[in-house]
């Protein structure tokens, strides 16, 4: 049982609060927090701890009034100019979210996590030069590259010599990313690199099938390292390669699928694959997905044949509306969701894996984001210059998808009855991973 605020040391509280974040008791971390700031109400430490609780508890407005306490007692606290743009930036207020990581940077410089930070703004702003230097201060890289170091594998230094022949690059966040990234290996393999992609064992199969790819490892080797060159994070390739938005490498076609497992019944009809969640595991899944049953006026539009693509716990609703085709019994990894992916016309699904790998095979997708969405997909724009087949559908209000799903069923509805046939939808006629 958690003792009552009067009965422990100040600083002790000041401890115990993080700890109780920690373990999900936000109900004891928020009484705590906020008793701390009533006794003492000119340390920015508490007020700063009660911030972080409300961000946590999905309430960025009210961890904005705390942490802005914070900053007119200590105006210099870089960290919490950081807490208090992650705090604007979910409240959809990005223009001021980048002016607080801005000042957080000048505040503390050396502080990997608001370097970082600044970085995911810069590229969500699509200055991708800037914003994928200032991303290389992530935490994550450091500690991945130095775990490699230890193995006695040494950071490669971006340079192309006789010395440098074989490059392991290492993958890094989710699925999503990788496949995201996975364009950035076919420049390196121009430059006469030989580059092994080491990854999660379900994606291995698919990225064997990247443009460019020589050879797959797992992400932490057990045995000799000793015919690499060097090693590098998948993520930090644009950097290393400079890439800036006019630069950005955006091949319509760079995955090749795999034999697929099941071929739905060539009957004419337009085919729409669906993915309505990802992970739920993923710690931002609850704020980009929708449910089976918000996308169920879909199902009321005539002339298409719909599948799922769902391979969570989500997919139970499937079975029970005989107007969706369950793919998922021929799905195992990520190269077979590529090849149920790439039978269909089109895909219509939520920011996951799915999407990305849709766009990286050139199949037409419609994304349908948050109104708080990651980085990649910038702020406003209804297309991308990362995947030329997909169009994004965006939340006008947090957390509803009505109106997403109103726009989307008026589209598609029109798409149906346009749809020209298979063969002439597809933007490409061959598997050539150069389109």
């Amino acid at each position: 049982m958690t003792s009552e605020p009067g009965e422990i040391d100040y600083e002790d509280g000041l401890q115990l609060v993080p700890r109780l974040i920690v373990k999900g008791q936000m109900s004891n971390a928020v009484r705590w927090a906020d008793e701390l700031c009533r006794h003492r109400p000119d340390d920015p430490r508490p007020h700063n701890q009660a911030g972080l609780v409300r961000q946590r508890l999905s309430n960025p407005s009210a961890a904005a009034v705390h942490f802005c306490r914070a900053l007119m007692l200590q105006p210099d606290a870089g960290e919490v100019w950081a807490n208090l743009g992650t705090a604007r930036r979910h409240a959809a207020e990005f223009d001021a979210a980048f002016v607080c990581r801005q000042r957080a940077v000048r505040c503390r410089p050396g502080l990997p996590d608001a370097r970082s930070a600044l970085g995911l703004s810069l590229l969500a702003s699509g200055d991708y030069r800037e914003g994928f230097a200032e991303y290389e201060h992530r935490p994550e890289r450091r500690i991945a590259l130095k775990g490699y170091g230890t193995l006695g594998l040494r950071a490669w230094d971006g340079r192309y010599s006789d010395r440098v022949r074989h490059l392991l690059v290492v993958t890094e966040q989710g699925a999503g990313d990788t496949v995201q990234f996975l364009r950035f290996i076919r420049p390196l393999a121009d430059q006469g690199l030989e580059v092994t992609v080491a990854c999660p064992e379900n994606l291995e199969r698919l990225v064997r099938t990247a443009s460019g790819v020589a050879s797959t490892a797992p992400l932490w080797p057990t045995g000799s390292l000793a015919g690499y060159d060097g090693v590098e994070m998948l993520m930090s390739l644009p950097a290393r390669l400079g890439v800036d938005r006019d630069t950005l490498p955006a091949p319509t076609r760079y995955l090749t699928p795999a034999e697929p497992r099941h071929r739905p019944a060539d009957n004419g009809v337009f085919r729409v694959g669906l993915c309505w969640t990802g992970r739920s595991e993923h710690s931002l899944n609850a704020l980009r997905q929708t449910s089976f049953e918000e996308l169920i006026p879909l199902l009321t539009i005539p002339q298409i044949e719909f599948f799922s693509l769902q391979v969570s716990d989500d997919r139970r609703a499937v079975p029970s509306d005989r107007r969706v085709s369950d793919l998922a019994p021929y799905i195992d990894d990520f190269a077979d969701t590529a090849a149920m992916v790439d039978q269909m016309d089109l895909v219509i699904t939520v920011d996951t894996s799915v999407a990305h790998i849709a766009g990286a095979l050139g199949v037409p997708v419609w994304t349908m984001l948050a109104q708080v969405a990651d980085w990649r997909w910038g702020y406003d724009s209804e297309w991308t210059p990362w995947y030329r087949s997909m169009r994004l559908f965006r939340q006008t209000q947090a957390g509803v998808w009505n109106d997403v799903i109103d726009r989307i069923a008026s589209e598609l509805r029109e798409a149906a009855i346009s749809w020209p046939g298979r063969s002439r939808w597809r933007p490409f006629a061959s598997s050539d991973p150069s389109g």
